[in-house]
């Protein structure tokens, strides 16, 4: 409840108020222990409290980069009450703002973290001027604030973290609390606050002797559980602790509270993670064990940054969710790394392997010591199943890092056992680049191997993203031995279609991303796609091998059923023709496939579809119940299109699900009048209308397949009956 006035509309004057505020500027950097940083202050608001003006409790966001606290200058101004109240941790300070003489002006700084509050003006007006505080962003880093000279704390804390790790039982890190509270964005070791980089600068020196490595980090304490309400009607709650909020308040005044019965379930993981330089470091969440979050219970006494109550419900008692959000320091000994990220899983592991493998040949016997490690923990098949909950699955973008990895590390050994059992049974084709690298590093022979498995295995299911592969690898200008790589490909072409070697429904990786089936413009669901065909008869070009494009034309031509002519055949064989040139005459192998398509298609659509003569339904159901034996004589009645059934029920029921398996041209709805009610039958013309549209779109690949008419012996009496039956689709 407070006025406010933006910066553009104030006007400060006064000879002597220059050198006023440069005094107080400098009083504030002191007095926050931050004389060393260069710290300027940019005017934020004026704020204006008339008599019950005031502000409820709430932390400052970052307004600006570089923001670390806030300045309030109170006016000289006559009132009464308007106190300014601060909070931190434990502490609490309230300040009387007001001046005793008109000539005198007070302020107060405080961090951006400290929670506070302008209590309620009793008279008068109190008027003050808030700045944002922030230190300056310079090429280099700027320093982090200097502390006096701790070097017997320093030499005591490495002794401490060495003789900690060196008990068997020791966790594999530690995360210690800080005091303030940082945003995620703001969240640096330069950064670092009084108390927190006093801690910091000795802990780290501490590090570094006991050969531990040291990481910022933000700890997260998630829980829920069972809860019993209470209420307090003479309290009224103004303390808001949610993560960074510039201003927080009750959505209807009162403050229900609880009290933490039970606690379910708990999460406690460390994430947004920054090393001592300031970078931003991709290990991803990782989750705390028992013993590894310091002090020991110093979240004892704290409130949560977020709580909330579901109210009961049924059977139901109350329940709650609450959660912490608090900046670390976290360390682990150097030789523990890959321990500590592997208990993230492998994902988190693999920034560490990709740096260690950038690293050059000093770094080499780490990363693949680390390799190994990493490629032992990846999940496969019933492990990746059950992978840990909290833990990502490693999906595709993991594998395509970890082939990175392996090629710059030069490790074919490695390469090749992480893609015959990672990568092969999880390959979706967004490998296929980091493929192609690994093949350099691999070596012809054993590269063809390998991807010939690659083609050999997964042409069935993945048959798109193989043919790109293949297109991929022949335009490298291949060796004669990759000539393996297509016959594989080649032989794969069986598989596409076979029950038993495809799912019947869409694979799906465990990051939920969803593979394998597309939608045709016709409304079928299928493998292929036209892109299949022109990628495989393109690169089969390029492997220079007529036997092999002949040998993929007619394994193609003979399943038109599975290689659909109208999305799949006739799209292929125009993206060709517009490939070459208009006036190129068309290959053997794609003569072969356009003769294939057209002879299939005027086996279906030669003539076209007549509707049926009348509403007789070629129906004969297995179950000989009363009901069925009255649905089958209405749909074998020629005459009969609207048929009706008085059954309870259980007993239309199933008449609805005899009618859905057998497919029955019919739809059916209940007349809801009477006793039993009734089931109204109606036939319809469905099957002929799939029909109709099949025609259809079979006319128009017709058509585009006489323009395509190749210059062969057999080629014009095909195109003509290709011509009659559009001329007849017409009539």
């Amino acid at each position: 409840n407070v006025w406010q006035i933006s910066p553009d509309a104030i006007k400060i004057s006064g000879k002597s108020w220059p050198a006023s505020f440069e005094s107080i500027l400098s009083k504030v950097t002191a007095g926050l222990g931050c004389q060393d940083a260069k710290v300027s202050a940019e005017l934020y608001k004026m704020l204006i409290y008339n008599r019950g003006g005031f502000f409820l409790a709430h932390r400052d966001t970052e307004k600006t980069a570089g923001m670390f606290g806030t300045l309030v200058v109170t006016l000289p101004s006559a009132y009464r009450g308007g106190a300014l109240r601060i909070r931190h941790a434990d502490r609490e300070v309230t300040i009387e703002t007001d001046a005793a003489d008109p000539s005198e002006i007070s302020f107060a700084a405080f961090y951006a973290d400290c929670e506070h509050e302008a209590l309620p003006v009793q008279e008068g007006n109190r008027v003050c001027l808030v700045y944002n505080l922030i230190q300056a962003r310079t090429k280099s880093k700027p320093p982090v604030l200097t502390a006096p000279n701790y070097e017997s704390q320093v030499a005591k804390a490495a002794v401490i973290l060495e003789e900690y790790w060196s008990a068997p039982n020791a966790p594999p890190k530690i995360a210690w609390l800080l005091d303030h509270q940082y945003s995620p964005a703001g969240l640096s070791f330069s950064s670092l606050k009084g108390d927190d980089a006093a801690k910091a600068q000795v802990l780290l020196q501490a590090a570094i002797r006991a050969q531990c490595v040291a990481h910022l980090a933000v700890v997260h304490i998630e829980e829920t559980g069972g809860a019993e309400e209470h209420y307090n009607d003479n309290y009224r709650s103004r303390r808001h602790h949610y993560w960074d909020d510039d201003q927080e308040a009750d959505s209807d005044g009162e403050d229900v509270g609880f009290t933490a019965i039970t606690v379910d379930d708990s999460w406690q993981y460390l994430d947004e993670w920054r090393d001592t330089d300031g970078r931003v470091v991709e290990f991803g969440c990782i989750p705390l064990v028992a013993g590894e979050l310091l002090p020991a219970g110093a979240l004892d006494k704290e409130p949560p940054d977020k709580n909330r109550l579901m109210e009961a419900s049924g059977n139901e008692g109350a329940t709650y969710e609450r959660s912490y959000h608090r900046a670390s320091l976290v360390i682990w000994p150097a030789k523990r790394t890959l321990d500590v990220l592997l208990g993230a899983g492998v994902v988190a592991a693999l920034p560490y392997l990709k740096r260690l493998a950038e690293g050059g040949k000093s770094d080499r016997p780490k990363a693949m010591t680390a390799a190994r490690r990493i490629l032992k923990a990846w999940p496969t098949g019933v492990r990746l199943d059950h992978y840990s909950i909290g833990i990502p699955s490693p999906g595709s973008s993991a594998r395509t890092t970890m082939i990175t990895a392996l090629v710059e590390m030069n490790a074919p050994a490695l390469i090749e056992k992480f893609i015959r059992e990672v990568v092969l049974p999880a390959y979706d084709g967004s490998e296929n680049a980091a493929l192609l690298s690994a093949a350099a590093a691999l070596g012809n022979k054993k590269a063809a191997e390998i991807l010939a498995a690659l083609m050999e295995a997964r042409m069935a299911d993945r048959p798109n993203e193989c043919a790109e592969l293949l297109l991929a690898l022949g335009e490298t200008d291949p060796p004669p031995t990759f000539r393996l790589v297509a016959k594989a490909a080649i032989a794969g072409i069986d598989g596409i279609g076979i029950p038993g070697r495809e799912s019947a429904e869409p694979a799906v990786e465990p990051n939920g991303e969803d593979f394998g089936w597309e939608e045709t413009e016709v409304g079928k669901r299928q493998w292929v796609t036209a892109e299949f065909v022109t990628n495989l008869f393109s690169a089969l070009v390029l492997f220079r091998g007529r036997t092999l494009h002949d040998a993929a034309a007619g394994k193609i031509g003979s399943r038109l059923e599975v290689f659909d002519p109208v999305t799949v055949v006739v799209p292929a064989l125009e993206r060709l023709r517009a490939i070459q040139s208009v006036e190129a005459a068309m290959d053997p192998a794609s003569q072969h496939l356009w003769a294939s398509a057209a002879e299939f298609l005027l086996a279906r659509s030669e003539v076209p579809p007549q509707p049926p003569p009348d509403w007789r339904l070629q129906a004969t159901l297995s179950c000989t119940c009363p009901d069925c034996a009255d649905l089958q004589a209405f749909a074998r009645n020629p005459n009969e299109r609207v048929h009706r059934i008085r059954v309870n029920k259980e007993r239309r029921r199933h008449l609805h699900q005899v009618i859905k398996k057998y497919s029955l041209d019919m739809t059916h709805v209940t007349e809801r009048v009477g006793s039993p009610q009734t089931l109204v039958c109606t036939k319809d013309r469905r099957t002929f209308e799939a029909r109709m549209k099949e025609y259809r779109h079979e006319i128009a690949a017709m058509r585009k397949l006489g323009k395509l008419a190749p210059k062969s012996n057999a080629a014009p009496a095909i195109a003509k009956r290709l011509e009659a039956a559009v001329k007849a689709s017409t009539i």
